[in-house]
């Protein structure tokens, strides 16, 4: 008995349905399983000598249905791509193998898929035929969730593949730095992922920075495109500036970054400890775009004024990010012994010194900034260090993620907990009091309110300020601000001064790399549409590529996450080195493997 299975193998699945159907019924259970929203995962053909039984896997819910069918050899089959056009692949394979004769059916979608790869033109193995029926091809919902919709469906295949290469500058088509995103990005796209519902989310932050690490993180031989002669600025290399130069780069424009700082980065250079991001693949990565793209730094460059600039540039794209930070608001916050996360990070991560914060700290603040604050505090020898925060755990901003990894390195956390003032002296003082929380306040979080009564003493070393970032523009850009000070654009990111543009941090107040990224590509877009381009391309479906569904869905189900390996607890504080060690090529090709393919749907 021989056996062949048009796209992938179904043997033994666990919790498998089987349903024996005949010609006459196997439409009315086709168009029961397509009302249910089952899928067609893929066609089975077993030769049983004078018969062929054919063997139709689908996916419905947490369960594999398999409908077997058996037919006389030489009898004709009806086509089933008028309930399920994907079976197009599968049935054409039948004809071909086992010459079936498949009525009815559907090649070719077209002349969309069954190409010859290494063909000059467009020529198609068989001409299509028949009508051409609908197909549906989707993003995913974890590319869905991505704000700047990177492709992951089609990178984690591309790994499963054993070819990273690809995957790394699949991640590049929508947002340039892999390595970076793999290490600091909060993952929206796995609360998207359909495993997460099981707590069992594909990793794809993880997966990511193994495209981009097994590269080395290295300049692509890529071309840019032919030379337009445009001349860009971009004001601010932080992420939203490097992606925008980039992609003006490989669209053939000539683009000089303009950055205060010797280095790139901007917020991820000052404001990510380094045992998230090691600052030097921060920067490899960032000069490995730059050198394909053909973009110029000027560093220690600081721009006051937008004048000089636009004279002898055709484009302005403003990116200096948030660059100064909120006042606590309470008595004595101006004393010695007390700084700002701005001042401790800083020290830390760009000019390398390791500050003496004493035994006891105190870190005021929810955000992922106040966080890291905490996580170097301990690192930098604090025994006794604790965070304040005047709401509940649920309404904390701070990442899961970041707040779990704080917990694991002995930071504590109050609660429903704010400042009330700070006494100087020897010790230093911080008075607090409890707080509840009342009604929803313009964020749509409840707002805390003080406990009469209820204030206590704590005695610190180091009191850390850490309860945000705002944006200050200098006033000789000339631009539009709003209220809360931010650079006030339309859809475009065009600001009310003719050729000048602007995103990012300086625009939507602090935000994540992710979304900086995207920015930063979508400007690039504006301003290259401007100049008489067709901007950077959007993300979208390649119908070109044939996706096959995995048939052992119940089998990956139950394939646990691959744990990435970290430093041990005790080990982090001693130092900053980098606590994940991320996937080698095993880990990560283990857990590509358990994706379930969902952007291709019928």
């Amino acid at each position: 008995m021989s056996r062949m299975t048009t796209q992938s193998t179904v043997t033994d699945v666990k919790g498998a349905i089987d349903d024996i159907v005949d010609k006459t019924d196997l439409f009315f259970s086709l168009n029961e399983l397509k009302s249910a929203g089952a899928r067609l995962l893929s066609i089975t053909a077993l030769d049983l000598g004078n018969e062929l039984e054919l063997v139709y896997h689908f996916e419905k819910g947490q369960s594999v249905i398999n409908l077997h069918l058996k037919v006389p050899k030489g009898d004709p089959v009806q086509s089933i791509t008028t309930v399920y056009p994907s079976a197009f692949v599968g049935e054409n394979e039948l004809q071909d193998h086992f010459n079936v004769s498949v009525s009815g059916l559907n090649v070719d979608f077209g002349g969309k898929f069954l190409r010859i790869e290494t063909a000059e033109q467009d020529t198609l193995i068989k001409p299509a035929v028949g009508p051409v029926p609908f197909i549906k091809r989707f993003w995913g919902r974890c590319r869905e969730e991505c704000p700047a919709n990177v492709n992951a469906p089609k990178y984690i295949r591309q790994i499963a593949e054993g070819n990273p290469k690809a995957g790394y500058s699949t991640v590049i088509e929508q947002a340039p730095l892999p390595a970076i995103l793999g290490r600091v990005c909060f993952a929206p796209c796995q609360e998207g992922c359909r495993q997460e519902k099981n707590e069992n989310p594909i990793q794809i932050r993880l997966l990511k920075r193994f495209t981009a690490d097994s590269c080395g993180r290295l300049k692509r031989d890529v071309s840019r495109a032919k030379l337009t002669g445009k001349k860009i600025a971009v004001i601010g290399g932080g992420p939203s500036g490097v992606s925008c130069a980039f992609y003006l780069g490989m669209m053939g424009h000539d683009v000089t970054v303009f950055e205060k700082n010797d280095r790139c980065g901007g917020a991820m250079l000052w404001g990510i400890p380094k045992y998230r991001l090691p600052k030097t693949i921060m920067e490899e990565e960032i000069i490995a775009r730059f050198e394909e793209a053909g973009v110029e730094f000027e560093k220690g460059k600081e721009i006051k004024s937008l004048k000089p600039i636009l004279n002898k540039y055709d484009a302005v794209y403003i990116s200096i990010g948030a660059t100064d930070s909120y006042k606590l608001g309470v008595e004595g916050e101006d004393t010695e012994g007390v700084i700002d996360f701005r001042e401790l990070l800083t020290e830390v991560n760009m000019r390398n010194k390791l500050p003496n914060v004493g035994q006891r700290v105190a870190v005021v603040g929810g955000g992922n900034s106040s966080i890291d604050a905490a996580r170097v505090a301990r690192r930098l020898g604090a025994a006794n260090v604790t965070l304040y925060y005047r709401r509940t755990e649920r309404e904390m901003p701070a990442s899961p993620l970041e707040i779990h990894g704080a917990l694991q390195e002995g930071v504590n956390f109050e609660y429903l907990t704010a400042p009330v003032k700070i006494i100087p002296g020897e010790p230093l003082k911080m008075v607090l009091q409890h707080m509840e929380l009342g009604e929803p306040d313009e964020s749509g979080r409840r707002r805390p309110v003080p406990v009469v009564g209820s204030d206590f003493t704590v005695v610190i070393d180091t009191i850390i300020k850490g309860i945000g970032q705002s944006v200050v523009i200098p006033k000789d850009f000339g631009v539009e601000v709003s209220r809360r000070g931010t650079i006030v654009v339309n859809d475009n990111y065009e600001t009310n001064v003719k050729n000048v543009y602007a995103g990012g941090d300086c625009v939507f107040g602090p935000k994540s790399v992710i979304e900086a990224l995207r920015d930063g590509r979508k400007a690039a877009t504006a301003i290259d549409k401007s100049l008489g381009g067709h901007g950077w391309p959007e993300p979208g479906v390649d119908l070109n590529e044939f996706v096959g569904r995995p048939t052992n869905i119940e089998e990956i189900r139950l394939q646990e996450i691959v744990q990435v390996r970290e430093l041990a607890h005790e080990e982090r504080v001693k130092n900053l080195d980098e606590v994940e060690l991320g996937y080698n090529s095993a880990e990560a090709l283990r857990e590509a493997t358990r994706c379930w393919r969902c952007d291709w749907n019928e």
